[in-house]
Order: C-alpha cells, then structure tokens, then sequence
C-alpha cells in the first residue's frame, strides 16, 4: 500500500512549494482553517450561511431528504478505502473522474513536462496544454494489442518530466495495461522522480477484477467515478487513490477548485460501494455478449479491423487509411441516426469508437449501418 513517505526528489508539491504546508502555505488557508473548524455548532460565530435545512422544510419544498450520514466526507472515504485495501489517508473524494484528472493534473504538472499515451482520451493531452505544461506522447502499438511501445515512451521522457499519464482500460480501445507495461512505466517514472496517472473509470469493467495500480507504487495516483461501469452518472461520485502525501497536496490543492462536494451524493455513494460486486458480475456479462456480436460483425465486413476490447463497452473500429472516421461518423449521424465518435478525438483519423451496449436488436441495425456508409465510400 502506498505509504505516507515522501519519495526522494521531487515532491508532489515541488512545483508549487505554497501547497506544501497545512494552512500559512496552502493555496488557499482560509477554506483550510474553515473546512477543519467551521462546523455547525451552538457558539459557532464564524459559519457564513444557513444550517442545513431540516427535513420537514425540505419536504415542503419538494427537496429529496437529507443524506442520513452525519459525516457523509469519510463515510465514503473509508468505504472506499475498504473497497480497494487502502487506508482512508490514501483517498480522496472528486465530482466525477474529470474533476480528478484536473486536480491531478493542476497539483503535480502545471507548466511541467508531461507524458502522455497515443490513442488518447482527448482531455488527457489537452489538460496538459491548458496548464502550460509541454507534451509529448508514448504510442500504443495496434500491432501489439496496443501495448505500449518501450522506445516511444523513452523518447517522450525527459528530466524534467512531472507526469506521465494513461487509461487503463485503455480508452478508446478497452485494451488491458499489460504488466509488463506497468514495470515499464514505474521504472521510468523512478529514474525520472515523475508521477504516474492512471485513470482507472473503465477498470471496473474488467472481467479479471485487477487490484488498482496505485497499490503498485507510491508514485502512481489512479482516478475513478461510479460513472462508466456503475450507471449512477448523477452522483458525480469521482475519487483519487494515491500515497498519503500526494492526495494531502491534491486536498489542499482542490480549495481552490471544488472545497465541498454534495453531502448527498457522498452519501449514496458510500452506500453504494459495498453493494457494487452484484451489479458489476451482471455489466461484465452483458458487454461480453455484445462484444462477441461485434467481433463476429467486423470478421464478416470488409473495410474494418479491430483488437477486441479485454473488457468494457467500447472498442475503436479501425478502417482503411484512406478512409476519413470523421466522414464516417458524419454519415452515419445524418443518413442514419447513429452516432459514432471519430477517431480524430484520439489521434486515429482513420476509425470511430463505439459503445456496444445496446439492446442486439438496436447494434446489429447500428452496425449494418456503419457497413453501408463504407460501401459508399468505396
């Protein structure tokens, strides 16, 4: 388990040593002092707005009842921890996945040097941009089940490197971080004191039920929601693990980004979690049959290849170089009513990804229509 040792070097907080301390050097003391001490009490004369409404009120308004939780904060934290064998000090609570990315992303790369995979989600290399932060990119290999391809991610590393980021699984392709990849990428973020984000939102579909990477090394952070594989996108139940001493900067870090997350939906969240296994087993059982009805689909089509996904709903349909995913999707959106995403979102021009869990009759009809648009283009 990632422990509260501070690793030699580089510390989450070296870019920005005025998040290192607890109050007089956090990013923003006050909402430091205040999330500790102003808690709603009798002699209290410093909360600056109303006590929560009770519930009777809050039924007359129409509102769904108070969470039943009195500290809905830890009760999730520690159903978490318990979830993935962690200690509560190991995680942090987020509005969803994107939310968690951005705080990792803002606490550890700001105007640094980040590396990112290729595919990739979207937002992993454009997050780095926006914080001034230069990019390079490690290329998955298509040839290989898009592993990880050792001399491009030695290529991409530099001293200065702050973070080094991926999917596991791999979004767009939902291909599983093969171990081996993992030795790889904890070796070089050793050698270079870099951390390691791996957003982990489709771990979950994983049929081998993998232990998160961040038990792996102190310097891998992992992000996750109840978002992708849960079906409670509502909730905006997002959630960092790492070592004590990177999710403590995070913390202080997100008083300037998001100080309070809706007691409610920490609430059901914690609920939630222990029951999470049932609903899992029966997801995973589902996207397996609907990824066996599209690989039997793409061996019968000419025109389209694919690495079928080792867990998950989604999977990046490969074609012919000389055929624009762009234009594809475009086609199929207006003559079809079917909606793909283009590959351009993550650097393949030449591919869409699709999310296969529909009803069979609803993805045979979606997948006959993306072979007609090809015929076309033909």
């Amino acid at each position: 388990m990632p422990t509260d040792e501070t690793p030699a070097g580089k510390t989450p907080a070296d870019p920005h040593p005025a998040s290192r301390a607890v109050f007089g050097g956090a990013p923003l003391p006050y909402m430091r002092w205040a999330k500790r001490w102003l808690m709603p009490d009798p002699l209290s004369l410093g909360l600056s707005g109303l006590p929560p409404l009770p519930a009777d009120q809050r039924e007359e308004l129409g509102l769904s009842a108070p969470s039943g939780i009195g500290d809905p904060w830890n009760a999730l934290k520690s159903a978490l921890a318990e979830r993935y064998g962690l200690g509560p000090e190991n995680v942090l609570p987020a509005a969803g996945t994107s939310h968690a990315n951005f705080l990792v992303y803002l606490t550890l790369a700001r105007q640094g040097h980040v590396v990112v995979e290729t595919p990739a989600y979207e937002p992993l290399p454009c997050l780095a941009a926006q914080l001034g932060a230069s990019v390079a990119t490690a290329r998955r290999d298509p040839e290989r089940g898009w592993r990880f391809d050792p001399d491009s991610l030695e290529r991409a590393l530099r001293p200065e490197t702050a973070l080094i980021a991926l999917t596991d699984l791999h979004n767009p392709t939902g291909a599983r971080l093969h171990a081996e990849d993992l030795e790889l990428i904890v070796e070089a973020a050793e050698r270079t004191r870099a951390y390691v984000l791996i957003d982990e939102v489709y771990a979950d579909f994983d049929p081998l039920d993998r232990p998160t990477s961040a038990l792996r090394s102190r310097r891998i952070v992992t992000t996750n929601s109840l978002t992708k594989a849960h079906g409670l996108p509502d909730l905006r139940a997002g959630y960092i693990l790492g070592a004590p001493s990177v999710i403590r900067s995070l913390d202080e870090m997100n008083d300037l980004v998001h100080p309070s997350l809706p007691p409610t939906a920490m609430a059901d969240a914690a609920r939630y979690v222990p029951r999470a296994r049932a609903l899992l087993e029966r997801t995973r059982a589902l996207a397996a049959e609907r990824t066996a009805l599209v690989d039997e689909w793409v061996s019968a089509t000419d025109g389209v290849r694919w690495t079928p996904p080792d867990g998950g709903i989604t999977g990046l349909l490969c074609f012919e170089e000389h055929v624009d995913g762009d234009e594809v999707a475009a086609r199929l959106g207006d003559a079809h009513g079917v909606r793909a995403v283009p590959g351009s979102f993550f650097q393949v021009p030449s591919a869409v990804r699709v999310s296969f869990l529909l009803r069979e009759d609803d993805l045979r009809r979606a997948l006959d229509a993306i072979a007609s648009v090809l015929g076309e283009l033909r």
